[in-house]
């Protein structure tokens, strides 16, 4: 929340695309190309204005909403990010609770599981994005219905899409050594939640992953950026 204090430290690590969860409408942010020249789109989605999911483009690149995007989970947010000879499929992600608790509800990484087979067409492209805050992990044995983590993982695993994180650090789901996440900002809770999935061509490419340092973000945040570098970029 309160993005408008902290967009000039985000948009520092000078992306060429951004996906901010918990942010607040585009609208409020007074973002110019004076300030920003090398901002060229944006896309946010929400009810509360002060707390949305937005994605920024950088570099000419231009963002396109899925012509199929169900509002039905409104923080899964798929767009088409193309410059030139270039384009993606991204997938911007943030989940939440979104209602009561009982069979068959759409709260946290079951938003993304049932998303993930209404945009099934989507991910069949050679350039997917899929990341954000998943609020998840592997280590949280969830029973009954929460317990879809495992299954994302084997949704995106067999559309070749992989976790940038485990293949660049070679760590196993749930084993992760980096958190991204401090609970009240606190150093001694933290959770590794946040997630970046990419297709099979795009991990071919990977160049680097590097995770914000606490020291340098809980001024701003509970949770650090998590920076993906492909070697084409």
């Amino acid at each position: 929340m309160k993005f408008r204090q902290k967009v000039h430290e985000v948009f520092n690590l000078k992306p060429d695309i951004l996906v901010v969860p918990e942010s607040e409408n585009i609208e409020r942010l007074g973002l110019t190309k004076k300030d920003y020249p090398e901002l060229s789109d944006s896309k946010w989605i929400g009810d509360n204005q002060s707390k949305g999911l937005s994605i920024f483009t950088f570099n000419d690149f231009k963002i396109d909403l899925f012509e199929n995007y169900s509002n039905n989970y409104k923080y899964i947010l798929p767009v088409t990010v193309s410059r030139k000879n270039k384009s993606y499929r991204v997938i911007g992600v943030w989940t939440k609770k979104i209602e009561e608790k009982k069979k068959g509800h759409n709260n946290y990484i079951r938003q993304v599981y049932l998303s993930l087979i209404e945009y099934e067409s989507f991910l069949n492209f050679e350039n997917i994005i899929v990341c954000g805050d998943f609020n998840s992990n592997l280590f949280w044995k969830r029973s009954g219905i929460d317990n879809n983590h495992q299954m994302v993982l084997d949704q995106l695993d067999d559309k070749n899409i992989h976790s940038s994180y485990h293949q660049f650090f070679n760590e196993e789901q749930g084993k992760e050594n980096i958190p991204t996440y401090y609970h009240y900002h606190h150093q001694d809770k933290p959770f590794h939640i946040d997630f970046c999935f990419l297709s099979n061509k795009l991990i071919k490419k990977l160049k680097k992953v590097h995770i914000g340092e606490f020291e340098d973000w809980m001024h701003l945040s509970d949770h650090v950026p998590m920076t993906i570098e492909l070697s084409d970029q």
